[in-house]
């Protein structure tokens, strides 16, 4: 489900940024023809990279492997993952 929404808003993005980029060049009155390449959404991997380094501190770890931040109660661990 994550893989799909990350999947849709890239693609909303590049679109996003590419009429940006157009806009941007016709107010400056740049003349000639650029095509704006455009790329795909995030890999899976990185996608599920980007997950974990941002929940890491909402699942439980073992006492020995965990960080401060992991020791700390679930609301406690659920209200800092909500600032990042």
């Amino acid at each position: 489900a994550v893989r799909a929404v990350v999947d849709d808003y890239a693609d909303a993005s590049v679109e996003l940024a590419a009429d940006f980029y157009d806009a941007e060049r016709v107010a400056a009155r740049v003349t000639g023809r650029f095509t704006v390449p455009l790329v795909g959404p995030p890999t899976a991997e990185k996608t599920e990279s980007s997950l974990r380094w941002a929940t890491k501190d909402v699942w439980p770890r073992e006492r020995e492997q965990a960080t401060p931040a992991q020791l700390e109660p679930l609301d406690v661990r659920l209200e800092q993952a909500a600032k990042k």
